[in-house]
């Protein structure tokens, strides 16, 4: 059907809610963008799936940036340093810069979940909600 849009941008985003990359190609897969949403930032205390919907715990998600390498995202800090999400130290680096103990997690963890405030929460309580 010609003429029902075009792409203007195409972006992923190696790690759940952390900032992306700009692409100008990418493979498609069945389940959707290679390397996208392929590892999630894991609460150790709650068993929760950190999510930036939620700012009150996970605002500082978003000034962290993941770019898909070679098969596995590799995460930058707003200071520059650049980690490896397989990297042995990545979940104690993420800790400190989180203050919250993390873990990386490529496969969902059995009975985890994604804490999210309601919508009219958010409206009615601010970010607090």
């Amino acid at each position: 059907m010609p003429g029902l849009g075009a792409v203007a941008a195409i972006r992923r985003y190696p790690v759940k809610s952390m900032l992306g990359e700009d692409l100008q190609a990418v493979t498609l897969t069945a389940s959707g963008l290679e390397g996208d949403r392929t590892v999630a930032v894991i609460d150790r205390q709650t068993g929760t799936v950190a999510s930036a919907k939620h700012p009150r715990l996970w605002r500082s998600l978003l000034a962290l940036a993941a770019q898909w390498d070679n098969g596995c995202p590799r995460i930058t800090l707003p200071d520059g340093t650049s980690i490896a999400a397989d990297d042995s130290g990545a979940s104690r680096l993420l800790s400190e810069f989180l203050h919250r103990d993390v873990r990386l997690s490529a496969e969902r963890p059995e009975g985890a979940t994604v804490e999210r405030p309601a919508p009219e929460d958010v409206i009615a309580s601010g970010e607090d909600a």
